[in-house]
């Protein structure tokens, strides 16, 4: 059965009031950040919070809240490279509005190994990365796959939120439980047969132990996949055979999701797998620019490996 991707246009009244909770968020200079965000997450409109519950207890494909307000003569050129800060108000105010929602679903975190373990990341083309499978690429396609895929504390959600999108590159996206599979393929995946590596984005030194594909209910699995960081094993066919045929099967069932400027993205990072479609890269301060930050549902999980909300590897 085939999944559409919920949708949520604020209302003007509402879109107001959540630029005026981001402007609170953004003075706040004092105490703890991520604390006064989960606070102030309390006070976002009625309809969103409604719709953000909804998503967090039932999952789906994903969900799309439009109607954000920004301003894009404020935010200034979109990155060739990762940002250290946000360099203008507007853009302060944009993670603000970010992080707000993130806070709401859960604990925003991020990867020790990744940028440093900076909590908001960039996703823009960077000049030779256009080939690469990295969020920095452009001219080739991103494969599909589930965020930090390698590690067992990988995030719950993905939180996406398009500043500019000029050429309305879609977002590609799939929900596992749409995905047929074959009873035999099916118990393969769910065994630990299979070697996950992180991606060249990721300075953690990590050695991959084998690990099911596929968990928790029979009928609707959580996933962890990231087929362009995994091979198969020639002394395990069977497994080859059942990661080919996953993503053979779930290479059908992508749809495509063309973020605007002013939208989030919203994915369920246990139950679907996400990607890009490829564009040309310009390089002249207006290219497609999203600003990222994962969330997860349980912050203890992660006790003795964080600095801060960056989370490292086991020992």
């Amino acid at each position: 059965m085939a999944h559409d991707v919920a949708r949520l246009l604020l209302s003007p009244p509402h879109s107001a009031a959540l630029r005026e909770l981001a402007s609170r968020a953004v003075a706040e200079t004092t105490g703890d950040r991520l604390h006064r965000l989960a606070l102030l997450g309390q006070e976002l409109p009625i309809g969103l919070r409604r719709a953000l519950v909804d998503f967090r207890l039932t999952g789906g494909a994903g969900l799309v809240i439009g109607g954000l307000p920004l301003h894009d003569a404020d935010l200034g050129a979109s990155p060739p490279v990762a940002t250290e800060t946000p360099r203008h108000d507007e853009l302060a105010r944009a993670d603000a509005m970010l992080l707000l929602v993130a806070s709401f679903l859960g604990y925003p975190v991020s990867q020790a190994g990744v940028d440093g373990g900076r909590l908001v990341r960039d996703i823009s083309p960077a000049p030779g990365h256009e080939a690469t499978q990295l969020g920095s690429s452009s001219s080739a396609e991103l494969m599909w796959h589930t965020e930090d895929a390698f590690h067992p504390l990988r995030p719950d959600w993905v939180c996406l939120l398009c500043l500019r999108n000029p050429d309305r590159t879609a977002t590609s996206l799939a929900p596992i439980d749409d995905v047929p599979l074959d009873d035999r393929t099916r118990a393969v995946l769910f065994e630990p047969r299979f070697l996950i590596r992180p991606d060249s984005s990721n300075s953690a030194d990590w050695q991959p132990h084998p690990v099911p594909v596929l968990t928790g209910d029979r009928q609707r699995p959580f996933v962890r996949i990231d087929p362009a960081f995994m091979t198969g094993n020639p002394a395990d066919p069977e497994a080859a055979a059942a990661l080919a045929t996953l993503v053979e099967a779930v290479g059908g069932r992508l749809r495509d999701v063309p973020l605007a400027p002013g939208e989030i993205l919203l994915i369920d990072n246990f139950r679907s797998v996400h990607g890009r479609r490829p564009f040309t890269a310009r390089y002249d301060g207006r290219d497609r620019w999203l600003r990222t930050v994962c969330a997860t549902a349980d912050l203890r999980r992660s006790e003795g490996l964080r600095t801060g909300r960056a989370i490292g590897v086991l020992p």
